[in-house]
């Protein structure tokens, strides 16, 4: 071989690891890439199974006591206890949940009035007092609106009101006079993903009608 092919043959030689240079490093840079996004992906992943357990923590621990101030009334005392590190609520949107075990939307009713009505009927023993808060018919939904750890709000309720086609009144008290009021609470904090809570509270009978003796001072709309 002379001069000119070794000559040849070393431009080769050095276009040739050129190449393998420039694909060894698009490689590297691959899986560099590759790494970084998985790493990025796991911090993500990470950060969410933090942000969903510091949710479940701080579920809003919220106790619920009726106390009946009245033959049709009733008073619904809510508490936020805790926990720890949820010091207030924004709002707390309260809805009073049907009886279990009944589909009553299903109902089949031929006249249009009671189809019209059948979606305000509360099947359960108390709705929010209309009028009172800002609560609109059928009183089925109250919002609270600012509610600090270790503090109270109360909302005045009634007994709830059997629908129009319903024959005896008076059988409608008695088949809801010991059921429990069931609850549905969305509770907001800004810049946080809303809680539920649901709750059912014990609905108190006649004979315990309070004084007012055992109470701490109640605004007079709530007596």
């Amino acid at each position: 071989m002379n001069n000119d092919d070794w000559t040849a043959l070393s431009a080769i030689a050095a276009a040739a690891g050129v190449v393998v240079t420039a694909v060894m490093a698009y490689w590297t840079t691959r899986k560099a890439a590759a790494a970084a996004a998985d790493a990025a992906d796991t911090a993500r992943e990470v950060a969410k199974i933090e942000r969903d357990r510091w949710h479940r923590e701080m579920t809003p621990e919220l106790t619920f006591k009726l106390t009946r101030v009245g033959a049709n009334r009733l008073r619904l005392t809510a508490t936020l206890d805790g926990p720890v590190g949820l010091d207030h609520l924004d709002t707390v949107t309260l809805t009073v949940r049907d009886e279990a075990g009944w589909d009553h939307s299903a109902r089949p009713h031929d006249d249009e009035a009671r189809r019209t009505e059948l979606p305000s009927v509360i099947w359960g023993p108390a709705r929010f007092s209309l009028g009172v808060d800002g609560v609109v018919a059928p009183g089925r939904q109250s919002v609270i609106r600012g509610l600090e750890r270790g503090n109270s709000v109360y909302r005045q309720m009634d007994n709830s009101e059997p629908p129009s086609w319903f024959q005896d009144p008076e059988g409608w008290v008695d088949g809801y006079w010991e059921a429990n009021l069931r609850l549905h609470a969305v509770c907001e904090v800004e810049g946080y993903r809303p809680w539920i809570v649901v709750a059912e509270v014990e609905t108190p009978d006649m004979r315990h009608i309070s004084n007012g003796s055992d109470e701490m001072e109640i605004p007079e709309q709530y007596r």
